[in-house]
């Protein structure tokens, strides 16, 4: 008589070493999946610190700009300005221009509010005596010093004037240097002197020798 046994199978040797190969696989899976999120996390934080580091780079020279900027734009100062009442259609303006910052000022040009237009003047001897003429290359006003403008010297002549100037009048200047720009205002005042010629080219009537109130 054959008898038939049921129920659970005893476990095999066998069956365990692949229990126990299976969770060696699972957890060695488990410890490469950690290591590659570990590494893409280093891998981003590698790569917002580069994008900082560009940044900060990049800004150096706008910031270099700004200092030169600053030093560009040292306010002058304009000392005992005035300009010669007139009822001619040209004029000068005189005083003295301080430079107080520790860099040399190129002036390059001048502008008012009168309209018409201005120059940069200095004086020259000439045939017939003394002699203006534009200063085409402007001033330089070396750092800590300053430069006179004065009747017979150099000067800003304004020229083309469409009215008269009048005694305690007020004129706003505006001087033009290199990469920068600066108001002042000065006053009209009689005087009688600095009747210079002037020798300019291309300002029609006013030149060849006219006399000025320069």
């Amino acid at each position: 008589m054959t008898t038939t046994r049921t129920g659970t199978r005893p476990a095999l040797p066998g069956d365990h070493t692949h229990h126990i190969k299976d969770s060696h696989a699972m957890r060695t899976h488990t410890r490469a999946a950690l290591a590659a999120a570990t590494a893409l996390a280093l891998a981003l934080t590698a790569a917002c610190a580069t994008d900082d580091t560009d940044t900060t780079t990049v800004a150096t020279p706008a910031a270099a700009a700004d200092t030169a900027d600053s030093a560009a734009s040292t306010p002058v100062t304009f000392d005992d300005g005035w300009a010669k009442a007139t009822g001619t259609e040209m004029t000068g303006v005189f005083g003295t221009i301080t430079n107080p910052g520790d860099t040399d000022l190129h002036l390059t040009g001048v502008d008012s509010d009168l309209g018409g237009s201005a120059e940069l003047h200095e004086t020259v001897p000439g045939a017939s005596g003394m002699m203006m003429q534009e200063r085409e290359d402007g001033f330089v006003i070396p750092a800590g010093g300053e430069l006179v403008l004065e009747p017979g010297g150099n000067h800003i002549m304004l020229m083309e004037l469409g009215r008269p100037i009048t005694t305690g009048q007020q004129i706003t200047l505006t001087l033009e240097f290199d990469g920068a720009e600066q108001d002042v205002t000065v006053s009209a005042r009689d005087f009688r002197g600095g009747e210079e010629e002037y020798v300019g080219g291309g300002h029609g009537e006013m030149s060849g020798g006219m006399g000025s109130d320069g």
